[in-house]
């Protein structure tokens, strides 16, 4: 008898993504499948337009790459939308999340989360952390910066000079530029002005702050240790037990004695990520993989619910 094939995981995202990534850095897409494959998974790359979905009577069939997956031994691993780059294919990639979820398929990370965790300003607004305050934040579409250009006043937004510009989804690489006055401000928002970009104008911390990225897997965090503990694993277990993901990262910076929630990252396999960092990872979407279909197993059997 034949040992059972290890769990496919196909990292799915757009055509445009998929080829990026293909020729920038196939030597990470190698890392990441040999890493999948020492913990028993399949690792595979594919895009929204290799998956074919086909309804007949009351069950659907999805193919990918033209091969006939299944719930029980396949499943996806799919990202939040991001830059601009992905505008014209985000309601494609939203939709096809949203079938295969339809179709009972396990994703890592299901559509709504996809369109409502994006956005960095969404943690910011919606949690209260006690001590661990949130950065003040003010979210700007910057489409028609010049029409608007009398909404611009800093004093206005409870903030002072100076002020840290970033994108409002975070993306590897993204630069944060610094605005010392209202002029140096306006000048940069009429920049990114010209890619259509949404920013987050929040307080400039200085050079002296620390990040702290807190890894938690089923809600819990991993790898705190000492002092950092005491501070960050309660706010940090708050954020992913409301996410209820098998992987999330929170983001921490602190300045001084007073620590601030930066952000929250519920996907993508993360450029920076060493090899025991990917390992946790995979390890996680693997466990809810096996979660996923034993509780899809207990509900088709004999007796089961329903």
């Amino acid at each position: 008898m034949h040992p059972p094939s290890p769990p496919a995981l196909f990292w799915l995202r757009s055509e445009r993504d998929c080829t990026a990534v293909a020729t920038a850095d196939g030597a990470r897409v190698a890392g990441l499948t040999a890493a999948a494959a020492d913990l028993g998974l399949d690792l595979r790359t594919a895009t929204v337009d290799d998956v074919v979905v086909t309804q007949v009577g009351e069950a659907a069939i999805v193919h990918v790459r033209g091969e006939r997956v299944d719930p029980r031994d396949t499943f996806f691993h799919t990202d939040s939308l991001g830059s601009p780059a992905q505008a014209p294919d985000s309601w494609r990639v939203l939709s096809t999340i949203g079938i295969l979820e339809a179709a009972g398929f396990m994703v890592t990370v299901p559509a709504v989360h996809s369109i409502t965790w994006a956005d960095a300003i969404v943690p910011l607004l919606r949690f209260d952390l006690g001590e661990v305050r949130t950065l003040p934040s003010v979210r700007l579409c910057t489409r028609e910066i010049e029409v608007h250009r009398d909404r611009l006043r800093v004093a206005d937004w409870g903030l002072e000079f100076p002020v840290a510009v970033r994108p409002a989804v975070r993306r590897p690489g993204d630069r944060v530029f610094i605005a010392e006055s209202e002029r140096r401000l306006t000048t940069l928002l009429q920049l990114v002005g010209a890619s259509e970009l949404t920013v987050l104008v929040q307080p400039w911390l200085g050079e002296h702050v620390v990040e702290h990225i807190v890894v938690c897997v089923d809600g819990e965090p991993t790898g705190l240790e000492g002092a950092l503990a005491e501070r960050l694993s309660r706010p940090a277990s708050a954020v992913a037990t409301a996410l209820g993901l098998a992987y999330v990262r929170v983001g921490f910076v602190q300045d001084g004695d007073q620590f601030w929630l930066s952000h929250v990252v519920c996907a993508g396999f993360s450029p920076d990520l060493d090899a025991d960092a990917v390992r946790v990872q995979l390890v996680a979407y693997r466990e809810a993989f096996y979660r996923f279909r034993a509780a899809g197993d207990a509900v088709s059997a004999p007796g089961g619910e329903a």
